[in-house]
């Protein structure tokens, strides 16, 4: 996974590349058909195909983007509109700004796998945009290791998915603390020492235990990794400010597990995450 900024000009953007051992035309599907789509990405999704048409991304009923299809080359080329998600607004945030970017999506088949070339443009310079165009630089990181996920390993597997907000009145530093480090939310915290591609291990105050490979870690904002005891799931939790105000967050993705099962799942770690905030 590569990741670059370009902050030259009037605008700023982020690019990341990723490899993904899929035919081309499966990639583009991936990124561009519905039933494809919530198998990595938002948790219901709607797509009207070809130049003029739209992509509705939806992470429950309030929270959804719709995007206006700018460019349609499969399978090489989708170039969409991109204006963060409506939110409620969070208590003592206000109303939430809507600013619209582009997102450029570059298919290419190189070597026997296909290079995915993510270019997300049209962040204005100012501190204004700071926490948007770091928010989706990010998020990114993630989704895309998502989509990599998926396709090689669960590919056609239906998902299933949990986001979890906690609106928060403390700051970044202390929201970590209490998600990452042993507390009200774990019984076995993270190593801070942790590097991707190394082992992790926590333990959350309800027992549930996740342990795998490490994606992602970067305090104190991100932490993801894959999960064993879920069918090679992927777990992420942090702290977020783009686009709804300050909330500590948790997901967690599963290809193989029993619909029950997995919703017992959702509430035990809402319920302890709740907890972990309920001293302001």
């Amino acid at each position: 996974m590569k990741t670059k900024t370009d902050e030259t000009g009037s605008s700023r953007s982020h690019e990341h590349e990723i490899e993904i051992a899929a035919a081309p035309d499966v990639v583009w599907r991936a990124i561009t058909e519905a039933a494809e789509l919530v198998n990595w990405f938002p948790l219901d999704s709607a797509v009207e195909a070809g130049e003029g048409g739209s992509i509705t991304y939806r992470w429950g009923h309030d929270v959804f983007l719709v995007s206006r299809v700018l460019v349609w080359r499969p399978p090489g080329h989708l170039r969409i509109s991109w204006t963060e998600p409506v939110l409620p607004p969070t208590e003592g945030a206000g109303e939430p700004q809507q600013r619209q970017t582009v997102v450029d999506w570059h298919v290419e088949g190189r070597g026997g796998v296909t290079v995915l070339r993510l270019v997300h443009s049209g962040f204005g310079r100012d501190a204004r945009w700071d926490e948007e165009f770091d928010g989706t630089r990010r998020g990114w990181d993630f989704e895309l290791r998502s989509l990599k996920h998926y396709l090689e390993r669960h590919r056609g597997r239906t998902r299933r998915a949990f986001w979890l907000r906690e609106p928060v009145r403390v700051g970044r530093d202390e929201v970590w603390k209490r998600i990452s480090r042993t507390g009200p939310l774990l019984r076995e915290g993270l190593s801070e020492s942790l590097r991707a591609g190394e082992r992790y291990r926590i333990e959350l105050s309800t027992g549930d235990v996740l342990e795998g490979r490490t994606l992602i870690h970067t305090p104190p904002t991100d932490f993801a990794g894959s999960v064993d005891g879920l069918g090679e799931g992927l777990f992420r939790m942090g702290y977020e400010v783009c686009g709804g105000g300050p909330e500590a967050v948790l997901w967690l993705s599963c290809w193989a597990a029993d619909r029950g099962a997995f919703e017992a799942t959702e509430r035990r770690f809402r319920s302890a995450l709740t907890r972990a905030f309920s001293e302001r």
